[in-house]
């Protein structure tokens, strides 16, 4: 499974919860983009910012709005049979039906879900697959912490057929969960597989801004519940041509972990964002493609998820803590 699914195995944040967990945050987070040292983020991408593409796209099927009617009126976001709600699109009929389908399968580059995305290393490398989620400065997503790091990289929203038709956005900082590092450390089950990563504004617009349509961060993800039903899955296998997604039942697994069978998801679908609908047809990370069987699953059709605990809101409002615009994470 660790070379299935974690293209990139580095980055180990060594620090606890606690006092540590302030030196931990203090030393990822006060990057900028002109006063990393050469070997992080920031000054890698500064090159990249300038040639980064910021389409100016309509914001497409988003990945959590309801779907509508060719005439206007509004339907139901996506309920089955069943009266599960799924996720619904703001585009057309036919692609509402493409992304609603439940069984694995690929998506056309019009009915992509533009906020999840892949990221983009030295010469256009495909790595792991992120969320843009919605945020304060618009500037963040959510990865698998085992992803990481993302030196250089650019994360590109929407990506299909090797094209970037909402941009590249230069990564300029990463944020694990600091309990990562031990988790991992002789065990093939890896707890607190979560990253948030923030990136650059292109363009004068943040990334938020460009998707349109962002995924929210579960208020009290401690109140998930055992059983999430059914879930989609959103993510960029590199034997496919763009996404790939599936909506599933999911189950606890190796009790700190769910699981979903969904085939296809091969090498690349690492921070892949597991989504849940609402009755108004938007999206909730409820977790993301990791942990488990070292890094989501050894095979294919089989993936996990750690369980989100109350450490991902903490590290979710270090997050936002960030400065607007491009200025310094902490004053």
């Amino acid at each position: 499974m660790l070379m299935r699914r974690n293209v990139h195995g580095g980055g180990r944040l060594r620090a606890l919860f606690g006092v540590a967990l302030g030196t931990a945050l203090i030393t990822v987070l006060t990057c900028t983009l002109t006063t990393c040292p050469a070997s992080r983020d920031d000054e890698a991408t500064t090159a990249l910012a300038s040639s980064a593409r910021a389409a100016e796209l309509p914001a497409g099927p988003p990945g959590a709005a309801a779907a509508h009617h060719p005439g206007g009126s509004p339907v139901d976001p996506g309920v089955d049979g069943a009266g599960h709600h799924r996720l619904g699109s703001q585009g057309s009929p036919a692609c509402a039906a493409e992304q609603l389908r439940p069984d694995p399968h690929d998506l056309r580059s019009a009915c992509s879900y533009p906020a999840v995305g892949v990221f983009l290393r030295s010469g256009g490398k495909q790595s792991c697959t992120a969320a843009v989620v919605d945020s304060r400065h618009g500037d963040l997503l959510v990865t698998a912490a085992h992803c990481l790091p993302l030196d250089g990289a650019s994360f590109a929203p929407g990506y299909h057929d090797g094209l970037s038709p909402r941009g590249e956005w230069p990564v300029l900082a990463t944020l694990p969960d600091p309990r990562f590092a031990e988790a991992r450390e002789g065990s093939e089950n890896w707890l607190y597989d979560w990253a948030f990563v923030r990136v650059a504004r292109v363009g004068g617009r943040s990334v938020q801004e460009a998707v349109g349509s962002p995924f929210r961060v579960p208020p009290r993800p401690e109140l998930l519940p055992d059983d999430l039903g059914r879930v989609t899955l959103i993510g960029y296998p590199h034997d496919r041509p763009g996404q790939h997604t599936c909506t599933v039942g999911s189950r606890p697994a190796y009790s700190d972990f769910r699981q979903a069978r969904c085939a296809g998801f091969s090498t690349g679908v690492s921070g892949s964002p597991w989504v849940t609908a609402g009755p108004d047809g938007e999206g909730t990370v409820v977790g993301v493609l990791g942990g488990a069987e070292r890094g989501g699953g050894f095979a294919d059709d089989v993936s996990y998820t750690a369980r989100f605990d109350a450490g991902l809101s903490s590290l979710f409002a270090t997050a936002q803590g960030a400065g607007p615009r491009d200025s310094p994470l902490f004053p």
